[in-house]
């Protein structure tokens, strides 16, 4: 059959040499100015096609032929007896092509947003006892030296809330334990959960409530984060969406990659902050509470933060929770 030119590397210099590449055959067949060389068909690569760039036939010690005319050399493989991969063949369709992008795109949409959510669903309760006892106190500790300060509240007053809270919460059976803390912020009215069962309220948060019921609404809702493990699938997630945010953005800077992960985690803040109502409105309710001392809460701690009317407040931190409004009106219309 013919013969197509081609340029040839022998692979132990860099010298170019012009060649006629052909098949005989099973043999493919170099003839140059160096003279002859075969090699069994079996034996060499054939590169797929990228976009401009030569195609490349590798040889089994290194040498490699380059042909710059794709037209060429496909019509020479067909002679040849040469198919192209199936994968070759898809790429070459442009619907293919976009329908394989499609279909990447949506599955990693779903591993997103069902796939990491319930894969972190079961890990979080299988994370070791003394693991997430020592995150806890280390977060609690870091907290303690960089953005809390002792509470203000009197020991009378904070036991008087501990028995508050310790009474409501017996009347519901199951939840985990917990301990109760108190400290004074600048954050402004507020409580937050550690995966040990740590619970902080915020001297602010107990000068905000009109009486004890508000606050251990509060302290419930915060026990749910606990109860569903909320911090450790949060934490399980964002390293996950951290690595990935990493490896694509982590030329561009170590911000670039924290802006990505904050605007992909936010949807889960939703979820979880629903459940969280969710559960602390029938402990309220099996106490004989009801569910609005925590719906008057938010609503005051909406209020204290400029943000009536806005749906958003200093407990909605970083506008990841669900609107402040929609949650009040959930937990006073019981769904």
């Amino acid at each position: 059959m013919s013969a197509i030119t081609a340029s040839f590397f022998d692979g132990r210099t860099p010298q170019r040499q012009a060649v006629e590449l052909s098949i005989e055959d099973d043999e493919i067949i170099v003839r140059g100015a160096f003279g002859e060389r075969r090699a069994k068909r079996a034996q060499v690569d054939i590169s797929e096609p990228m976009g401009r760039a030569p195609r490349l036939v590798r040889f089994a010690d290194g040498a490699v032929c380059e042909v710059a005319d794709h037209a060429a050399f496909a019509a020479w493989l067909s002679v040849a007896g040469f198919t192209e991969s199936a994968v070759v063949r898809l790429q070459s369709r442009w619907s293919w092509a976009i329908a394989a992008l499609l279909a990447a795109i949506l599955t990693l949409l779903a591993a997103y947003f069902w796939g990491l959510p319930a894969a972190s669903k079961i890990l979080a309760p299988r994370i070791p006892d003394s693991i997430v006892e020592s995150i806890s106190k280390h977060t609690l500790s870091f907290l303690d030296g960089q953005l809390l300060k002792p509470s203000r509240l009197p020991e009378a007053r904070q036991a008087e809330l501990r028995e508050h809270a310790a009474t409501v919460l017996t009347a519901s059976p199951g939840h985990p334990p917990y301990r109760l803390h108190f400290r004074a912020s600048a954050l402004g009215p507020n409580a937050f959960a550690l995966p040990n069962g740590d619970l902080v309220v915020f001297d602010e948060l107990v000068a905000l409530a009109v009486n004890d019921d508000e606050v251990t609404g509060v302290v419930a809702h915060e026990l749910a984060h606990v109860a569903h493990h909320h911090g450790l699938r949060q934490l399980i997630q964002s390293s996950v969406v951290s690595f990935v945010a990493g490896i694509y953005l982590g030329d561009i800077s170590s911000i670039a990659s924290g802006l990505a992960v904050l605007a992909m985690e936010s949807s889960y803040s939703r979820a979880f902050e629903l459940e969280a109502d969710a559960y602390a409105a029938q402990i309220m309710v099996a106490a004989g509470r009801g569910r609005e001392p925590l719906a008057s809460m938010l609503e005051r701690m909406e209020a204290s933060m400029g943000g009536e009317g806005k749906g958003g407040s200093s407990w909605d931190g970083l506008a990841s929770h669900p609107d402040t409004a929609e949650r009040i009106r959930r937990l006073r219309a019981g769904t």
